[in-house]
């Protein structure tokens, strides 16, 4: 019998997902690292409180070793819950859990050797809000899928500002889903609930209540766009060019049978492309750092089993294990 690697079942997808974590989380290495600047003169205004960004990142580096173990079952948790998305809706026609090692693999490859923490928690904060958009396509209201799922959006310029572009998950997953203008509004409700908590509790700390826009207003209009794009590390540079040309290959067999898959499952996968293609300007903005590429890792390993179960047997095996040597070779040389 000729085992399948594009049709893995769940035992060995996750157990490929655990070992590629202890991977990602041995070689990010216990180095400080720098904060972002925090001013804390109320009188002028200015933030009295720290961020969840710079919180995160004080507790990477005052606890470096419970970092990393929170950091790998980010990981597991991630790369599962995006698993079990492709599985419950069915999105390649075929029964595989491949999404989550693939997760793995582009986690691995793609994490930075700075400020991992932050960076793994947006990520896992773009998953729930993605799957819980995806819960919301159904017959009826969805207001508490859509309100958990704004709710997450909403936190992720917080503990990522660069990731600001991101919020028109909210109108695209309203439009493309089918959504009422009540569960519009309830979602927009659910966006601005952690950013108007965020102003409240810096008001209570005796800063101005609209302190945290002024900075975040700054901090996307000085600088080059495109800083952190030439910033990015040759590593890591080849391993995103084949993950969005493999993308590129994906979207071309998806368009070619957009119609042999159903409703919901097109829906889902049209959702994924343009969620991919707003890691864009997550990445060419002025507050972005190099770490953010590895918000790609969401949509691209949705997408990415779509065309391996599409394939050969042979070329889809050699793909997926040449992705996963080019991730294992960043990490450990990174």
């Amino acid at each position: 019998m000729n085992f399948n690697i594009a049709r893995q079942p769940l035992v060995p997808s996750f157990l490929t997902l655990a070992a590629l974590a202890v991977i990602a989380m041995w070689n990010v290495g216990t180095a400080p690292v720098l904060l972002p600047e925090a001013v804390t003169i109320p009188s002028d205004g200015f933030l009295a409180i720290a961020t969840p960004e710079e919180l995160l990142l004080r507790f990477q580096n005052a606890c470096p070793g419970w970092s990393r173990w929170i950091g790998g079952l980010l990981m597991l948790f991630t790369g599962t819950s995006l698993g079990r998305l492709t599985v419950r809706y069915n999105l390649y026609n075929a029964g595989t859990c491949l999404a989550i090692p693939l997760f793995g693999a582009i986690a691995t490859g793609l994490i930075s050797n700075g400020n991992y923490l932050p960076i793994l928690t947006a990520t896992t904060l773009l998953a729930l809000a993605v799957k819980n958009y995806c819960r919301s396509f159904r017959s009826g209201y969805s207001f508490d899928a859509l309100f958990r799922a704004s709710l997450y959006l909403g936190i992720l310029p917080l503990v990522a500002p660069a990731a600001l572009p991101l919020v028109l998950l909210l109108p695209l997953a309203v439009l493309l889903f089918r959504r009422t203008l009540r569960e519009a509004v309830v979602a927009l409700a659910g966006l601005l609930l952690p950013i108007l908590t965020f102003c409240y509790v810096n008001w209570g700390a005796g800063g101005e209540f609209l302190a945290p826009f002024p900075p975040a207003c700054r901090a996307f209009t000085e600088g080059s766009p495109l800083c952190a794009a030439f910033a990015i590390p040759l590593t890591h540079l080849i391993l995103l060019g084949v993950i969005l040309l493999l993308d590129l290959l994906a979207l071309f067999y998806f368009l070619a049978d957009i119609y042999a898959a159903g409703t919901k499952p097109r829906a889902i996968l049209i959702f994924q492309i343009c969620l991919l293609g707003l890691c864009i300007p997550t990445l060419i903005n002025p507050a972005a750092t190099p770490a953010i590429i590895l918000l790609a890792a969401v949509p691209s390993c949705v997408l990415l089993p779509f065309l391996l179960v599409r394939i050969h047997r042979i070329p889809a095996s050699l793909l997926y294990l040449l992705l996963l040597a080019v991730a294992i070779t960043a990490a450990v040389l990174q």
